[in-house]
């Protein structure tokens, strides 16, 4: 797993896909110096529960009712997700100021099936 805080962080990106993606929005936020992103990089290898420590809580559980990601009552915890190619993204707005964490997912051999299958159940074409 690659935590992003800054564009330095972007040297230790091998896929130039995400790469891109995470310097588009590195430049969508930039005018908004007080809002705080952290960009996160899954990679094939990764526990969900890696990336459940990250965020702070369990991405395939439902933070309010604790219900897992396949029962009914499920809700998920991101604002949304965007299919990019070879990668998902998921938008986590974290505290009421805006401040979050953007998830990329590489759809990759080695990725948490479940994770995959989260991403690819809410996903929507990417705008851009």
């Amino acid at each position: 797993m690659i935590v992003i805080r800054d564009e330095t962080g972007l040297a230790n990106l091998g896929d130039p896909e995400v790469r891109r993606l995470i310097l588009e929005r590195m430049e969508e936020f930039e005018p908004d110096d007080d809002l705080v992103t952290v960009f996160i990089v899954v990679e094939p290898g990764d526990g969900v529960d890696s990336l459940d420590a990250e965020l702070g809580f369990p991405v395939l559980a439902d933070r309010a009712g604790g219900a897992r990601f396949g029962d009914p009552r499920f809700w998920p915890s991101f604002e949304m997700v965007a299919e990019h190619g070879r990668w998902y993204e998921l938008v986590f707005i974290l505290s009421d100021d805006g401040s979050g964490a953007e998830v990329f997912v590489p759809k990759a051999h080695g990725v948490d099936p479940d994770l995959l299958r989260l991403c690819a159940a809410y996903a929507a074409p990417a705008l851009s």
